[in-house]
C-alpha cells in the first residue's frame, strides 16, 4: 500500500514536471512583444473633391515614424535619418488602427495608432549605424533652481519662471514626466546657505524627504540675458553631469522661456534614452537554472524573458526532474540584467557559475 502511494506521488510529480516543461518550451518558442506602438497621431485633411484616404494614411505613417524617432533616438543620432521614402516607412509597419474618424467644417479628422515591427525597425536603425533605445516612460523629481548672479539671489519656488512654466508644455514624444517639489522653507534655507557651492553640494539630504533616489538638480545661473544650465542627473544608479550656456535669452518672453525649457528637457530625454539604449552588437550569454517543480515561478520567469526588450533570444538548454537550464542572450551588462530582473521581482543567486532563480 505504501509502495503504491509513493508511486502515485512520484507519478504526480513527473506529470507536473512534464506539464511545466511543455508549457515553457511552447512559451520559449512564442514570439515576444514584437512591436513599437505609436499612439495619438491626429491627422486633419481638407475634405474636397480630390480627397484620397491613401494620402491621409501616408501622412499618418510619416508623422508616426517621426514620433517614433523622437521617442527612441537621441537628437544627434536622428540627424543620420534623412529623406526617408514612404515605401521604406511602410516596410517597417506591422499594423495600424484608425480611431475617432469625423468630418468637421469640411475637414476629415482621424486619430491613428501605428505599430512598427520591432525587429525590422531595429535593423533599419542598425544599417544607419544608430543604436535606438527602449521607449520607456519615466517619472522623476526635478529641482529647477534659478541663481541670479546679478542680485546674488537664489529662487526655487518664488520668482522662478522656470518652476512656474516647467510642466505647462509637454511634447507628445517626451518620455519623462517631472515631479516638482512642494514649497518647503527648510529646502530654501539649505539652498541659500550653500549659495557658493551648489554644484558640489550633496542634495541627498533634501531629496530624501521626497522618498526617491532618482532626481535631477537643474541649476540655472542667470547673468543679464545669458543662462548657464548645470544639471546633475541621477537615474538608475547612474549620475551624469551636464553643463551648457545659452546666450541672449529673454525669459520674460514666454515663447523664449518655453523654448529654453524645451531645450533643457531634450538634454534629459537624450540622457534617459542613452540609459535604455539597445545595442544588439553586445551579446552577453547567461546560463540560469530554475526549479522545474514550481510552475508559478517558471511562468513568471518566462514572462520576464518574453517582455524584456534587451533579451532578443532565449531557450531551454536542458532539463531534468529538478531543474530547467536556460541560455539567455542579453544586449547589455550582467549588472543591467540583474537590475531589470529585480524590478520584475525576480531575485537571482549569482554565487555559482550557473546562476539560479531563487
Amino acid at each position: 500500500m505504501l509502495l503504491n502511494k509513493n508511486f502515485l506521488n512520484l507519478k504526480k510529480s513527473y506529470i507536473f514536471f512534464l506539464i511545466t516543461v511543455l508549457f515553457l518550451i511552447f512559451s520559449s518558442s512564442t514570439v515576444k512583444s514584437s512591436i513599437f506602438k505609436v499612439n495619438n497621431i491626429e491627422i486633419s485633411e481638407p475634405f474636397e473633391l480630390n480627397f484620397k484616404k491613401e494620402i491621409v494614411i501616408d501622412k499618418a505613417f510619416r508623422n508616426a515614424f517621426k514620433k517614433l524617432i523622437k521617442m527612441t533616438v537621441t537628437l544627434d543620432e536622428s540627424k543620420k535619418i534623412k529623406n526617408i521614402k514612404i515605401s521604406e516607412i511602410k516596410n517597417l509597419i506591422e499594423s495600424f488602427n484608425i480611431k475617432n474618424e469625423k468630418f468637421i467644417n469640411n475637414s476629415y479628422i482621424a486619430n491613428f495608432e501605428v505599430n512598427f515591427n520591432k525587429q525590422n525597425t531595429l535593423l533599419f536603425f542598425e544599417k544607419k549605424n544608430i543604436f535606438p533605445s527602449v521607449p520607456k516612460m519615466k517619472k522623476i523629481l526635478l529641482f529647477p533652481i534659478m541663481i541670479n548672479l546679478d542680485s546674488k539671489n537664489v529662487h526655487l519656488f518664488n520668482q522662478n519662471p522656470f518652476f512656474d512654466a516647467w510642466n505647462l508644455n509637454k511634447e507628445n514624444f517626451h518620455l519623462i514626466s517631472y515631479l516638482l517639489p512642494t514649497e518647503d522653507i527648510d529646502v530654501v534655507i539649505k539652498i541659500n546657505k550653500n549659495f557658493d557651492n551648489l554644484e558640489d553640494y550633496n542634495f541627498f539630504e533634501i531629496v530624501k524627504k521626497y522618498d526617491t533616489e532618482e532626481f535631477i538638480i537643474c541649476l540655472i545661473y542667470k547673468e543679464k540675458k545669458d543662462y548657464k544650465i548645470f544639471s546633475k542627473i541621477k537615474i538608475d544608479d547612474v549620475t551624469k553631469i551636464h553643463s551648457y550656456t545659452y546666450k541672449n535669452i529673454d525669459i520674460k518672453n514666454s515663447d523664449e522661456l518655453n523654448l529654453l525649457i524645451n531645450e533643457i528637457k531634450n538634454i534629459y530625454e537624450d540622457k534617459w534614452k542613452f540609459i535604455n539604449q539597445i545595442n544588439r552588437s553586445v551579446k552577453l550569454s547567461i546560463n540560469i537554472s530554475i526549479s522545474s517543480l514550481d510552475y508559478k515561478k517558471n511562468k513568471k520567469f518566462v514572462n520576464f524573458l518574453r517582455t524584456t526588450d534587451l533579451i532578443p533570444n532565449y531557450f531551454i538548454r536542458d532539463f531534468n526532474s529538478k531543474k530547467l537550464n536556460y541560455k539567455i542572450i542579453f544586449n547589455g551588462s550582467p549588472k543591467q540584467f540583474l537590475k531589470i530582473a529585480e524590478t520584475k521581482d525576480i531575485i537571482i543567486d549569482t554565487s555559482n557559475q550557473i546562476w539560479e532563480v531563487e
